[in-house]
């Protein structure tokens, strides 16, 4: 099945803005993430650069879902589904 990724932020300067990923059937935002991590040679499980992907430090939205409103990272990903995943940042 074929993903759209979509990377903002300092993290698109690593693993670039956009991207048309395929994975099997039944896989998961985890498995999207070390996917994108293993195409720029990232050896560091569980991370995208020094981010956690499953400790809040990212936003991942899944079609405009964060996934910690889902199953995190065992969220289960379908056909066309548009993934974003960007550095939430705060402000004053």
């Amino acid at each position: 099945m074929r993903i759209i990724v979509r990377v903002f932020g300092e993290l698109a300067q690593i693993f670039g803005k956009r991207h048309n990923l395929e994975l099997g059937e039944g896989s998961t935002v985890g498995a999207l993430t070390k996917e994108l991590a293993d195409k720029v040679g990232q050896k560091r499980q569980g991370y995208l650069a020094e981010y956690r992907v499953d400790g809040g430090e990212l936003a991942i939205l899944v079609n405009g879902k964060n996934i910690d409103l889902l199953d995190s990272v065992g969220t289960i990903l379908r056909e066309g589904d548009d993934v974003v995943i960007l550095i939430p940042t705060m402000g004053g």
